[in-house]
């Protein structure tokens, strides 16, 4: 019985491994301004990643980023990017070795993007300033779905070495009236047909006060002309205990109530997530997690059928060679 409403971790009473990924890099220089990245995945996350491709769910899913990037001749540090790569919108992201969580937050689950294909510029204006610009096919789209072009801008401002806050965001035209293999529209995996004008504005904050507490505040607030809306916001703090032991607490709530996200009808999703980590070695991390679910109607699956309210545990293994 599959855990619906979560990410990479789906399966019920289920060992497996997830993914296996593969870095290869160069980062340019003043002397060799080219560089690339490249992320080979492969593995049961590679699927789920690559779930509403509209080029179809093998084509892609083994380069979970790839792009080339040069290095700007200028007086302030400017980087371009072209390629495929991980989404900007949002705190938490895909790689699994970098989260504070191992399992997802609903805002990211299902409200975020996930990955762009195009040109991504950086530019660090000064220590407390950095800008982005972006252009790209679509939410999740190596192929685009509907021959038009995002764009999206951010920045973020270090307040201090302690505090910084990003602001991103993005607009253009998403989804198609193309079924894509997992049964949706476009890449932004809509369940009715038809392109719409999505504009969608991600603030985030970090707040660091010492070397071992961290606070995180993510926001997701959208919209999709003729479709709805949707909105979300999680809360972290992390709390490093030793050089071999921290946890992490999150609490989120993601407002889909045009149904457009979960495909699930109007729905409201609240989660509370606790997650402990221990580092057993070099290379070796190992994580539990207990989290509690609750949804405004019955949506969880259980063996008496849908139901309000989850709690699941999860141990996991983080290893890096």
């Amino acid at each position: 019985m599959p855990v619906n409403g979560r990410w990479y971790d789906q399966n019920h009473d289920n060992y497996r491994i997830s993914g296996i990924q593969l870095d290869i890099s160069k980062t340019p220089t003043a002397a060799r301004r080219y560089g690339f990245f490249v992320s080979l995945l492969s593995g049961p996350n590679a699927n789920t990643l690559a779930s509403t491709e509209p080029g179809g769910i093998d084509t892609y899913k083994d380069f979970a980023q790839a792009y080339a990037t040069y290095l700007v001749p200028a007086k302030v540090p400017i980087t371009v990017d072209f390629g495929k790569w991980y989404a900007f919108v949002g705190y938490e992201g895909l790689d699994s070795r970098t989260q504070d969580n191992y399992s997802r937050s609903f805002t990211f689950t299902a409200l975020e993007p996930d990955y762009m294909t195009g040109l991504r510029g950086t530019a660090i204006l000064s220590p407390k300033w950095t800008v982005n610009g972006y252009l790209y096919q679509g939410y999740n789209e190596v192929k685009n779905s509907n021959a038009t072009t995002m764009t999206g801008a951010g920045a973020t401002y270090n307040v201090n070495d302690k505090l910084s806050a990003t602001l991103q965001g993005y607009e253009g035209k998403e989804s198609s009236s193309h079924l894509n293999e997992s049964g949706t529209y476009g890449g932004i995996g809509f369940p009715t047909p038809g392109p719409a004008w999505v504009n969608q504005i991600n603030p985030v904050v970090v707040f660091k006060p010492n070397s071992k507490d961290k606070f995180a505040f993510d926001g997701t607030y959208a919209s999709a002309t003729h479709k709805g809306n949707w909105n979300g916001e999680a809360v972290y703090y992390r709390r490093q205990l030793n050089d071999r032991n921290d946890f992490c607490l999150r609490v989120d709530r993601a407002d889909d109530s045009t149904g457009l996200r979960f495909l699930s009808g109007g729905i409201q999703l609240d989660s509370f997530t606790g997650t402990y980590d221990y580092q057993a070695g070099k290379n070796i991390s190992l994580r539990f997690e207990v989290r509690h679910d609750i949804a405004s109607h019955p949506f969880f699956n259980s063996d008496s059928g849908p139901t309000t309210q989850r709690t699941t545990f999860t141990f996991a293994q983080i290893i890096q060679f």
